[in-house]
């Protein structure tokens, strides 16, 4: 299994987006993920109303890179956090200084 991340959607409106670098990291993280998703997709339920999935079009739309200002932050002498916002939506990178500011976690917000 080479996959890297997921987008997932609530009641049919994308929610969020994690990339990761490597599937292995990925698939480390990917119980947590989804639970947290799952719980998440149950305390928004609307309950009889039908929902159409986001087609392609969409999911590619919303991993394009935020539009905003980068703003960079150092986390650690290491980790480096790198963010973009705009009104519909926040991007999180981070970034690995050891490894020629590499990014490990790429993650999606989509906002209200």
């Amino acid at each position: 299994m080479d996959v890297i991340g997921y987008v997932f959607a609530i009641n049919g409106k994308i929610n969020s987006a994690d990339v990761y670098s490597s599937s292995a990291l990925f698939k480390k993280l990917w119980p947590k993920l989804l639970k947290a998703s799952a719980i998440e997709a149950v305390a928004e339920l609307r309950r009889g109303e039908k929902f159409a999935a986001p087609k392609p079009a969409d999911v590619r739309g919303f991993l394009d890179d935020s539009k905003g200002a980068e703003k960079q932050k150092d986390v650690s002498s290491r980790v480096q956090m790198v963010t973009r916002e705009s009104d519909e939506k926040a991007f999180f990178e981070t970034r690995d200084r050891g490894k020629s500011d590499v990014w490990v976690h790429r993650n999606y917000i989509k906002k209200n």
